[in-house]
């Protein structure tokens, strides 16, 4: 055998194993490496996403028909701003790889700007609020887009092993939750502790609360941005993305659009939900202490959620679509079932923590499918663009993460609720509505959209074989061309 053909067996066997090792199942410290960096975002962004709201309209005294358009308005700005900053992404190159310097840089920033959002004072002027809190917010909104939105795209590149992504968004999403929870848990009693008036409704007791919570969730990121391997490379020919090839990626590609449709409908239910439950347990229940209660339920029910019940499910079923449709059917019968059982009832406390495993598992089993759908979207069209396709399911969390808690102000506003007051029994109705009927009837649905999601464990290995198989015909190309 000449030299020439001895190094060319030489390349393809080298590129082979190098795509074995690409498939490989991770390690329990490499999915621990990517998923606790969900800890750090969620441990900070979960004071924007559960108490901007009731921050801005009971202790700022902003109208809460105004943080309403507030929110309506930004996530359709943010709706343009994804998909640009998912394709810059994708055409990132650097030793560092494509996505993690974003996740490094935009944490830091994305931080500031929450620790910025609490900083406004009740004293201000109606106008100065106003400014003050759509100026920030919008930066906010962009330097999150900037952090998690590559974040999410780290999920596809770190394996291509199907098992591995789910053990990984299992764990992310135990992460996320547990974060989010402990957040829930801790913002009163520091609200209370770091203000001057005792009461949960203290504006500093807000600033000190975010910036302690901050200074632990920034490092996390960065850590995680670090620590994290991207392994999965577009193909070799890939030297630009035509723009009419990184949309096909998603338009023919009806997994992803399953996807991005029910990240939507999750973020309605989860971060409406999330809004609304402060005034549910304020006013409705009439004890604001118990939102730390419902955080020490739902901390231990999403940590068996999408540790166990996640792999478990996909081992299962071996179907990622039907996994996150019984999940969603089984949540949506207990938020339907709580309607009934008001707090602070022992069965409420039952059915918050059963939907929490539900609900966790769901999302650890939806982040999990995200990943298989970019995969066939590359199988489909050649191009693989990770960062544009995980935006749309980003902009779409975050959008139904704007609608819910902007419908439920919307809502508030329209029945003239008055903050710090007794309320009046329409908008009572309205807070018990918002926290259980609403989101059983989106859960339903929800359960209906991801029948629709097409690719089992069997079709996904057969999509990761042939994508290997032409990264290395690929490659032996380029070899001949170069007479390696």
């Amino acid at each position: 055998m000449s030299r020439d053909s001895e190094a060319v067996v030489t390349s393809m066997t080298a590129k082979k194993e190098n795509y074995k090792d690409i498939n490989k199942k991770l390690s329990f410290a490499e999915r621990f490496n990517y998923a606790f960096g969900d800890f750090g975002y969620n441990f900070m962004y979960y004071w924007v996403s559960a108490f901007m709201t009731i921050y801005y309209t009971d202790t700022i005294g902003v109208p809460a028909g105004a943080v309403s358009l507030l929110l309506l308005l930004v996530r359709i700005f943010d709706a343009i701003n994804d998909p640009i900053i998912g394709s810059i992404a994708d055409r990132t190159k650097s030793r560092w790889g494509r996505y993690r310097p974003w996740v490094f840089i935009a944490s830091i920033v994305m931080g500031v700007l929450i620790i910025a959002q609490f900083s406004a004072s009740p004293d201000w002027s109606m106008m100065g609020k106003q400014v003050f809190m759509w100026v920030i917010y919008i930066a906010l909104t962009v330097a999150s887009t900037a952090s998690n939105m590559p974040y999410g795209a780290l999920n596809a590149v770190i394996t291509g092993n199907a098992h591995s992504r789910v053990q990984a968004s299992g764990l992310r999403m135990m992460f996320a939750n547990v974060s989010s929870q402990i957040t829930t848990i801790i913002a009163v009693p520091m609200i209370v502790a770091f203000g001057k008036s005792g009461t949960q409704s203290d504006a500093g007791g807000y600033f000190f609360a975010v910036l302690l919570t901050c200074a632990i969730g920034i490092p996390i990121l960065c850590w995680s941005a670090v620590k994290t391997k991207e392994l999965v490379q577009p193909p070799p020919n890939q030297k630009q993305i035509p723009f009419k090839k990184q949309w096909e990626t998603l338009f023919r590609n009806p997994p992803m659009i399953a996807a991005i449709i029910g990240h939507f409908m999750m973020g309605v239910v989860y971060y409406g939900r999330a809004t609304m439950l402060m005034y549910y347990f304020t006013y409705y229940s009439g004890d604001a202490g118990l939102m730390t209660v419902y955080g020490f339920v739902y901390l231990f029910a999403s940590i068996l959620g999408a540790t166990f019940v996640t792999p478990w499910l996909y081992k299962l079923m071996k179907h990622k679509g039907r996994v996150a449709a019984v999940l969603n059917f089984f949540c949506g019968v207990m938020f339907f079932i709580m309607f009934f059982v008001p707090a602070p009832s022992t069965g409420f406390w039952l059915l918050t923590f059963l939907a929490g495993i539900g609900y966790s598992a769901y999302m650890g089993t939806q982040y999990g499918l995200i990943p298989d759908a970019i995969d066939n979207g590359e199988y489909v069209t050649g191009y693989r663009c990770d960062g544009f396709l995980a935006s749309f399911t980003s902009t779409a969390m975050k959008a139904g993460g704007a609608v819910g808690p902007a419908i439920g102000a919307m809502v508030l506003s329209i029945l003239m609720y008055i903050p710090n007051q007794a309320q009046t029994p329409e908008v009572l109705n309205a807070m018990n509505w918002s926290v259980t009927l609403i989101p059983s009837i989106l859960c339903m649905v929800g359960s209906i959209v991801y029948l629709c999601y097409k690719i089992s464990g069997v079709k996904h290995s057969e999509i990761i074989k042939e994508l290997h198989k032409r990264r290395i015909d690929q490659h032996a190309e380029t070899d001949e061309e170069n007479n390696i």
